[in-house]
């Protein structure tokens, strides 16, 4: 619950129903300004909840806005002293302590003192931390393949991919792999600035990326169709993709599209 709109009509769903002490967690914004109470809000969150058996607040949480930052800081512990205030009223005029959390994986590193009952790991859990330091103590979780479905050899002068964006200036061997933007690769791999590997070496990506292809030069690989080809394999690659799609890893992770099978091994 993040406002009065939903916490007054499920209050009202819980009087129909009826249910007996709910668990609910309630979200207040401390500074993010994106979901949440505000902590004035709470007198009239408090009296609501004490006419009423139907809920029970399991937990109360808010969200750190910059805790990766340590130009921040005074803002971050702004946030959590605001949190600590908020749940130190809750305890007093409740009658009972709901579980407390608003550390990201960014604030468990940097501000541990600040975990109270619990912590919300999320990068955390893919091997990223707040900077390289951090990451290398952490393991990758995400690898992804493919495999080359063709293998061309292009004479000099011959062009690659969408509006022929490579132009050979030698004889070349290409191979295309079944994976494009449409399974979550940015566009800016394309025309040599991104790479796969294919039998432990570099595969500079060739051209445009398409929808549902890349073309990668193999002229210096030996290699056939149907070999496997590895997108991603270490959080270097990860990061190296993320630099070069100008963004940050968690949209290069969770970009991956819905289509790319996904399989969950030991």
């Amino acid at each position: 619950m993040y406002n009065f709109k939903i916490f007054d009509a499920f209050l009202k769903l819980s009087d129909e129903a009826p249910l007996m002490n709910y668990p609910i967690h309630l979200k207040f914004n401390t500074g993010l300004n994106r979901l949440g109470f505000w902590h004035t809000d709470i007198p009239k969150i408090i009296t609501t909840l004490k006419e009423t058996n139907h809920v029970k607040v399991a937990s109360i949480f808010s969200h750190l806005a910059a805790s990766e930052d340590l130009e921040e800081q005074d803002f971050t512990i702004n946030q959590i002293n605001n949190f600590a205030y908020i749940a130190q009223q809750a305890y007093k005029h409740l009658g009972y302590e709901p579980m407390l959390h608003i550390l990201n994986t960014s604030g468990v590193v940097n501000y541990a003192k600040a975990q109270f009952d619990m912590v919300r790991v999320g990068i955390g859990l893919y091997g990223f931390g707040n900077d390289d330091k951090e990451t290398a103590l952490l393991k990758n979780t995400h690898n992804l393949t493919s495999i080359i479905s063709q293998i061309h050899i292009i004479k000099p002068g011959e062009t690659v991919g969408y509006n022929r964006a490579f132009v050979a200036k030698r004889e070349s061997k290409t191979a295309t792999i079944p994976v494009g933007h449409a399974d979550g690769l940015s566009r800016r791999l394309g025309n040599k600035k991104g790479y796969v590997l294919i039998k432990n070496q570099k595969a500079k990506i060739i051209g445009n990326v398409c929808m549902d292809m890349i073309m990668v030069d193999v002229t210096k690989i030996e290699c056939k169709e149907g070999d496997k080809v590895i997108i991603f394999n270490s959080q270097n690659m990860i990061k190296n993709i993320a630099d070069i799609s100008e963004t940050i890893v968690y949209e290069t992770l969770t970009a991956i599209s819905q289509r790319v099978k996904k399989m969950l091994k030991n």
